[in-house]
């Protein structure tokens, strides 16, 4: 069925494919010429996750650069399931259903879904993230917030530490 499905994705069979969080619907035109609508739902990471995946991306400036131009660095999948969160999702986290009569899983429609999908994945990134359950707006903001929340606790750090430094100071000039 997988090959049958990358010459129906190839021919351009799959129509209005449409990727949204959790889902990616499409309509494929099958041998005959009908068209079938297929639904494929894709496992959401969960919230502690997205933290985990906003933090390997924050903590690497080229992750952040490239995202932001609009490529995603594979490190950034690595670094993901170094801290076992998977982005890619894997077979068991897509549910394909179509409306066409065959039994096999996925059928060939579905599986050119799939690929189509995968080459829309290829041209953009946050089209993963959304898939996978956020958006590129609120991935951002998540960003944002985690590099703001750093810079304040350096920020703090520093100012604690030049405290010190001028209670040392005062401390030794009262002992003089």
């Amino acid at each position: 069925r997988l090959p049958r499905g990358r010459t129906y994705a190839r021919r351009g069979a799959v129509r209005e494919i449409d990727l949204r969080p959790g889902h990616i619907a499409a309509r494929v035109v099958g041998s005959n010429g009908e068209l079938y609508q297929v639904d494929i739902a894709v496992k959401q990471l969960a919230p502690v996750e997205w933290e985990q995946v906003a933090d390997a991306i924050g903590a690497r400036a080229a992750h952040l650069a490239a995202l932001l131009d609009g490529e995603l660095d594979p490190g950034v999948v690595d670094d993901a399931e170094a801290v076992d969160v998977r982005l890619l999702p894997r077979p068991a986290d897509l549910r394909p259903d179509c409306e066409c009569p065959d039994w096999a899983e996925p059928c060939k429609h579905a599986a050119a879904v799939c690929y189509v999908a995968a080459e829309e994945l290829d041209r953009n990134p946050f089209s993963l993230f959304l898939l996978r359950g956020i958006g590129r707006d609120e991935l951002i903001k998540q960003l944002q917030a985690d590099a703001q929340a750093a810079y304040d606790a350096r920020e703090e750090e520093v100012g604690t530490e030049v405290m010190r430094g001028l209670e040392r100071r005062v401390l030794l000039s009262v002992l003089d």
